[in-house]
């Protein structure tokens, strides 16, 4: 059994952060878009997703020291203001403590997530051979490649994975590399419909649950159940 992590949104509560960096960013090349537009439409994306769309609406290519100004921004807040999400650490010690293999598995470049997990104290979780990024691979999410990488790093078939993502990208990813995924919407929206239609196997709304859910089930689950699974805590199915 191998637990991947996303980082941004999962283990580092970064999405929003980011996403006003993003725009400050973009306004100081008086390019408007909003923090909420830049989480909306970046969310889970790569770095260089993310200027792809970009190129065409600054006319063909990005401004000189736009990348580098970004990359700055980042670290500058995020070393003030990133912190981990609520309760992560707890589930990382309980599979610490079940002896349950776990990796991060982003798409943020290397640098990123060392110093994400650095600033947020989660670093000793994740030693550096079990960090990948979308930079190790030749594309990020939602292409499954990244995934298959790490199970295939760590020797475990993909279908005893279990991925905790929160963007549709990344679920997209789990689901193209035939792993087990649980949905993390912290969020008080609904779960989108995009991501209800992968069938998720648990919807979860906060890390207290998401440690419940992995407590509850007995050992041979993770490794007996068939890929297929049952659709549990959907919220389209609750209403």
């Amino acid at each position: 059994m191998l637990i991947i992590f996303d980082c941004d949104g999962v283990l580092v509560d970064s999405e929003q952060l980011a996403a006003k960096v993003f725009s400050d960013t973009l306004a100081d090349y008086q390019f408007c878009l909003s923090a909420d537009e830049c989480l909306s439409r970046f969310k889970g994306w790569t770095l260089e997703a993310c200027y792809q769309w970009l190129v065409p609406q600054f006319g063909g290519a990005l401004p000189d020291g736009f990348d580098e100004a970004i990359k700055a921004n980042t670290r500058e807040v995020f070393a003030r203001e990133l912190k981990a999400v609520n309760d992560v650490e707890s589930v990382l010690q309980q599979l610490q403590k079940r002896n349950r293999s776990f990796c991060v598995a982003s798409n943020g470049g290397l640098k990123k997530i060392d110093n994400s997990l650095s600033v947020c104290g989660l670093a000793q979780y994740f030693p550096v051979p079990v960090r990948f990024s979308a930079e190790q691979v030749s594309q990020g999410k939602p292409s499954p490649e990244l995934f298959l990488k790490a199970a295939e790093a760590i020797g475990v078939p993909p279908r005893f994975c279990w991925v905790v993502e929160d963007s549709l990208a990344g679920c997209q990813a789990a689901k193209a590399a035939a792993m087990n995924l649980v949905f993390f919407n912290e969020t008080a929206e609904p779960t989108p419909q995009a991501v209800v239609d992968l069938r998720p196997v648990k919807v979860v709304h906060s890390m207290l649950e998401l440690r419940s859910f992995f407590e509850s089930k007995p050992a041979a689950f993770y490794t007996e159940r068939q890929l297929e699974g049952e659709l549990i805590n959907i919220d389209a199915q609750e209403s």
